[in-house]
């Protein structure tokens, strides 16, 4: 019983090494922000700075009205890494970044800082460029699904009173003949 039990060990481990030859280690994975949204690379990437208006906050105390100046993008190390600066300030919209440098040249995957440059400030939010993987199954087995579903995000929360960055994907749906419905809510389009 003693050697079929060192029988199977050593088969058990025989087998682990000649799998483990089969794909390269598992990189290291680094250090990742408490929250993020993952994009795939390659994919646009839309944001908005978002002023958000509740009962809960002073809607009616004068607040100074938020205007944007810029925008850019940068490492989590503080390099800047795209800039779009406005000749004039402009009210809160909406921006794509294509995930290229100030060169034109696309971002290596990895974790980027989208900042909005406000007269009120600067507000953040960070995303994660992640690469896209063709074969994940059998390398790094068990831990695989980490990297077939390595877009996963972690959202970061949003106050109800102070303006935030909000990221999504950039819509890909185009309506043949440039036909299609827009519903507005509220009392004046935007």
């Amino acid at each position: 019983m003693k050697r079929l039990a060192v029988l199977a060990l050593a088969i058990g481990v025989l087998g682990g090494l000649a799998a483990a030859q089969g794909c390269a280690p598992c990189a290291t994975p680094a250090p990742e922000p408490s929250c993020f949204t993952a994009f795939w690379q390659g994919e646009d990437i839309c944001f908005e700075l978002v002023v958000p208006w509740s009962l809960f906050c002073c809607c009616c105390c004068g607040a100074p009205q938020v205007q944007v100046t810029g925008w850019r993008v940068m490492t989590l190390e503080g390099n800047v890494v795209y800039q779009e600066t406005f000749p004039a300030p402009v009210a809160p919209g909406k921006w794509v970044w294509k995930q290229v440098d100030a060169q034109g040249n696309p971002v290596a995957p990895g974790y980027y800082k989208i900042v909005v440059s406000a007269t009120t400030g600067e507000y953040e939010n960070t995303v994660k460029i992640v690469a896209r993987q063709d074969c994940c199954l059998p390398c790094c087995f068990p831990f695989f699904f980490l990297g077939c579903f390595g877009a996963w995000s972690k959202p970061c929360a949003v106050s109800w009173c102070t303006p935030y960055v909000k990221l999504y994907r950039c819509p890909t749906c185009v309506a043949p003949c440039g036909c299609g419905v827009t519903i507005y809510l509220g009392t004046t389009e935007p």
